[in-house]
């Protein structure tokens, strides 16, 4: 295993030149899709040069079982909510839960991910409202950001967030219109990217990275989900974040060191590590 993980680092110092200092800044490697090997995937995602990662609890099981990875592993940190399609958790017990393990945990560093989504609509609407402004509530009461979910909801993810005052946002796995981004950039949100921004098909998400400021975009795998084009069909893992690093630092016409350096200052500012 120490022999592959070498050779896997070698590998990626050839793909960039020299090994850099990468952040995946929203991962699930808590989930059941990594229970045969997560060891393996942490040490891999180690040797492909990620320094830090935010590994991103969804209900409430997975936010004590992110909390524990992250006081297991210096190097990662939790992120902790309930998704959309779990409003149905939200409730006066779950919200008290929340609240307890991020006064108690301090590498807790962000609310979420929550949101909307009208996409699958899994959820009541009303439902989904009501958890995530539960969950807005809770990122100001503590001063941490908020993660968004969002699909085919950006009207009434925007109003919420304009309604309740929230300003720290990142808008994950961002695969919305121009527009949408260019209203989200105005209000001070970050946009994160993912895999899919190497796929043939998402020529309209690259030229929204390409009008995107530098010090607004966040680089992340969303893994399991996701995997980006050389590896497309795979379960995703943080070790191929490579592929999306170099991906949007050409569309940035940027060095791939100059590029993960300003990526990497981005997600310390925006999480406070």
């Amino acid at each position: 295993m120490v022999a592959k993980a070498k050779a896997e680092c070698h590998a990626q110092k050839c793909f960039f030149g020299i090994l850099q200092s990468m952040i995946d800044a929203h991962s699930h490697i808590h989930v059941r899709q990594f229970d045969a090997d997560r060891d393996e995937v942490i040490k891999r995602a180690q040797a492909a040069g990620i320094t830090k990662m935010i590994n991103v609890g969804f209900d409430i099981e997975g936010i004590f079982q992110a909390v524990a990875l992250a006081k297991k592993h210096d190097f990662i940190y939790a992120a902790v909510g309930i998704h959309p399609h779990l409003a149905s958790e939200w409730n006066e017990d779950s919200e008290e839960k929340i609240k307890k393990v991020v006064k108690m945990e301090e590498k807790i560093v962000a609310i979420g991910e929550t949101g909307l989504d009208f996409y699958k609509n899994f959820q009541p609407v009303d439902l989904q409202e009501k958890a995530f402004r539960g969950q807005i509530k809770i990122a100001q009461k503590f001063d941490l950001p908020i993660i968004i979910h969002c699909r085919d909801a950006y009207k009434d993810v925007f109003r919420i967030l304009e309604e309740e005052g929230m300003k720290r946002v990142l808008l994950h796995c961002f695969t919305g219109k121009m527009e949408e981004a260019v209203y989200a950039l105005k209000m001070g949100y970050f946009l994160a990217f993912t895999g899919v921004i190497t796929y043939p098909s998402a020529g309209d998400l690259r030229e929204v990275a390409a009008q995107t400021p530098l010090g607004r975009i966040l680089i992340e795998t969303d893994c399991p989900f996701l995997a980006p084009k050389s590896k497309r069909g795979q379960r995703n893992e943080p070790s191929f974040i490579p592929e999306t690093y170099k991906e949007v630092a050409k569309i940035k016409k940027m060095s791939d060191a100059d590029f993960i350096a300003a990526i990497s200052q981005n997600a310390s500012t925006f999480f406070k590590l």
